[in-house]
């Protein structure tokens, strides 16, 4: 896998064995750092001063969602297989 800038990330929620009730494992896309401008607006980029910076930002941007997505689906696949796992064992009993 290739380098990425590391912009984005994932959470992701489960049951866990204690749980009373059953929890559908859900995923959440987050910013991994939180840069603000002047105006308090959240920035994905730095000062970008040509359109070749844009160019190479935006490239870089959509490599790592790209990658992201990727890891994302698998970790949530996992992640409701093993709550399936959960749900599955106090049934058994």
């Amino acid at each position: 896998m290739g380098t990425t800038i590391k912009k984005f990330d994932y959470r992701v929620y489960k049951m866990k064995k204690g749980d009373a009730l059953p929890l559908d494992a859900y995923l959440e896309i987050v910013l991994t750092e939180d840069m603000k401008n002047l105006n308090g607006e959240m920035l994905v980029s730095s000062h970008l001063m040509s359109e070749a910076e844009i160019d190479r930002h935006v490239q870089d941007l959509k490599a790592d969602l790209d990658s992201l997505g990727k890891r994302a689906k698998a970790a949530l696949v996992r992640a409701k297989a093993e709550t399936l796992d959960i749900v599955s064992s106090r049934n058994i009993k």
